[in-house]
């Protein structure tokens, strides 16, 4: 994504995710070893201990433990410590959350949604996996915590309310821009674009380097007021319908913008502003408290004498069982192990299960994964997501510093969790797939052959698809086609962009679709085209000519490209018939799955049993 489309997205602070200061994440480990229960135990011990059963191979909760550990250690050590400090805080400063207090914030956020708040306590519960007591005593307690003490670092002015009230509800502007890397590059489109302005959405298609406008002829969701590109909004409010502006220059781009149309500010009754402002002032104190939470933190932590024994191996050696210590007040690993196996075991003994059931099918066809195998799928990975050198091989270093998010101990995460899985995947399945030669014709044309350029309208039922279908016969034309798309689509981007979609490729997985829009010529309407649940209409505006036409020339990387698509759903495949065949017993949830050979067992013995009144 270009610097100029990165700043034409607006990013809200949510400060419930500040406040957890963890990342989820899906989980793969190494496979566990099967241990045979002590003697002596009962089921209901050997249940506690064991946490699952794969195929009749043992998962127990010590290697569990260890797991969830081994990933999650350090965020939750962290978060435990930032608890503890949250608390001592309040404690200083004699701040109290009693629980009339969870309960009134638990039901504002209930009103919110039009729920009672047993049942937003449920769902958030149920979404997030949670126990309503961690949710009420450790998040939301937590959050309101934080809200009192950074409640002198959150306020907001009215001046602050009133700049936002205009953004919302001010006058808006529709540009279409045409992002450049150099001013002699901007300066000679700006020519053209002023000599020409009706190819202003050409000159966009051809040389913004701002592909996602790009695709659309260059045209930008509305702008507003107060969004944080005063240039630009600045250069937008003083255009007049079809003038073309001089060249912004802008994050390191020379932009140019065309202006479509002007839009009125929404009329508010006076009971609507006020909620408006309302919501607005509690929008801006929420997206505050994630810095003030930094900053409260940070006071904290130089107020008080913290080691994490577990980042250290010195200290782990001379505090064995020790996780942390604040003021000399221990976190204890046990305690560690008990949180993290509360917050990931589900998750991790769920990756833990299927990481078995890889490693069972790998042994039962003879197959085993070496250093080379992950070696190359790391590097084609950095590949296929551009990491790469001059030269166009992969670039290891910066992929390995993206992937770990420059934490070298977290590689051998990565590989187990991500690149192993996938190697062994690809094993299981790779003499089952291959790239045909009808393929590689689908996939040249899909990839390199003619798009079809079109406005869209996107309807929900057949009804309301053919009454608009009809106004579009009467005036076939692309600006009325346009006016129709804005006003009833219900896409959000065709709606936005008055009916600009990308331009619709062939074999692009939407058959009925791509074969009406080939169909069309220039300046036509299409009939009523069922896409999934929806209707769709579409308006030609032409073909798009190829840039590549040698086949041969891109062959092989086609064929690369097919094969590793084709692998992934032959993965995908198989792995849900190894989960849908496997006798699983997960004691952590309470489930169990019979099996193939289980169920065969079960109708192999109602097929030998004798008929009724038979001796036996």
């Amino acid at each position: 994504m270009s610097s100029f489309a990165r700043r034409r997205l607006s990013a809200t602070v949510n400060a419930a995710a500040l406040i957890a200061l963890l990342a989820f994440a899906s989980v793969v480990t190494a496979a566990p070893q099967t241990q045979p229960a002590p003697a002596g135990q009962s089921a209901d011990e050997q249940h506690m201990r064991i946490m699952a059963v794969v195929n009749g191979q043992q998962i127990t909760r010590q290697q569990l433990a260890q797991e969830t550990l081994r990933r999650f250690g350090e965020p939750v050590i962290e978060s435990m410590i930032n608890n503890q400090l949250i608390s001592r805080q309040c404690q200083a400063e004699g701040i109290a959350v009693t629980q009339a207090d969870i309960d009134a914030e638990i039901q504002r956020r209930a009103d919110k949604f039009g729920m009672s708040s047993q049942k937003y306590v449920e769902l958030i519960c149920s979404e997030r996996d949670l126990s309503p007591q961690k949710l009420r005593n450790e998040i939301i307690w937590t959050e309101l915590a934080l809200r009192r003490l950074a409640s002198s670092m959150t306020q907001v002015s009215d001046e602050d309310v009133q700049r936002q009230l205009e953004s919302e509800f001010g006058p808006k502007v529709q540009v279409r821009a045409i992002a450049l890397e150099t001013p002699e590059q901007a300066r000679q489109i700006l020519v053209q674009a002023r000599a020409n302005p009706e190819q202003f959405s050409r000159l966009a298609i051809d040389h913004s380097v701002d592909p996602n406008s790009a695709s659309v002829g260059g045209l930008l969701p509305p702008l507003r007021r107060n969004m944080g590109e005063p240039e630009l909004e600045n250069a937008a409010f003083a255009l007049e319908v079809g003038q073309v502006s001089d060249v912004i220059e802008l994050s390191g781009q020379y932009i140019i913008i065309k202006c479509e149309r002007h839009y009125q500010a929404s009329e508010l009754q006076p009971e609507q502003q006020t909620l408006a402002m309302e919501r607005i002032r509690d929008e801006i104190r929420e997206s505050r408290l994630g810095d003030a939470a930094a900053q409260l933190f940070q006071q904290m932590q130089e107020n008080t004498e913290i080691v994490n024994v577990y980042n250290n191996p010195e200290l782990r050696q001379q505090m064995p069982g020790v996780a942390a210590t604040i003021n000399g007040q221990q976190i204890t690993l046990e305690q560690v192990y008990e949180e993290c196996l509360a917050r990931f075991g589900r998750d991790v003994l769920q990756s833990e299960i299927n990481r078995t059931l890889i490693m069972q099918k790998l042994q039962e066809i003879g197959e085993s994964v070496v250093d080379a195998d992950l070696q190359q799928e790391i590097r084609r990975a950095a590949v296929e997501y551009g990491v790469t050198q001059e030269d166009g091989s992969a670039d290891m270093q910066k992929w390995i510093e993206y992937v770990t998010q420059g934490d070298s101990s977290k590689i051998e995460i990565y590989v187990q969790d991500e690149v192993w899985p996938t190697v062994a995947m690809k094993k299981i399945v790779a003499r089952d797939v291959q790239v045909t030669d009808d393929d590689m014709q689908k996939g040249f044309e899909a990839n390199f052959g003619p798009r079809v350029q079109a406005l869209a309208i996107v309807l929900a039922d057949q009804r309301n698809a053919q009454k608009v279908w009809d106004m579009a016969k009467k005036n076939q034309t692309e600006k009325y086609f346009g006016e129709l798309a804005h006003q009833y689509s219900i896409e959000p981007a065709s709606r936005a962009h008055y009916g600009e979609v990308p331009p619709i490729q062939m074999h692009g997985g939407r058959p009925l679709l791509e074969e009406e829009a080939f169909r069309l010529q220039p300046g036509e309407i299409s009939g009523l085209i069922p896409v999934g649940q929806n209707w769709v209409i579409l308006w030609c505006k032409g073909r798009t000519t190829p840039v590549v036409q040698d086949f041969d020339a891109v062959k092989d990387e086609l064929y690369r490209d097919i094969m590793e698509k084709k692998m992934r759903i032959s993965m995908a495949e198989e792995f849900d018939r190894l989960t849908q065949t496997a006798q699983v017993d997960n004691f952590l949830v309470g489930s169990s799955q019979p099996g193939q050979q289980a169920i065969r067992a079960a109708r192999g013995q109602q097929t030998r049993r004798p008929p009724a009144g038979t001796n036996r």
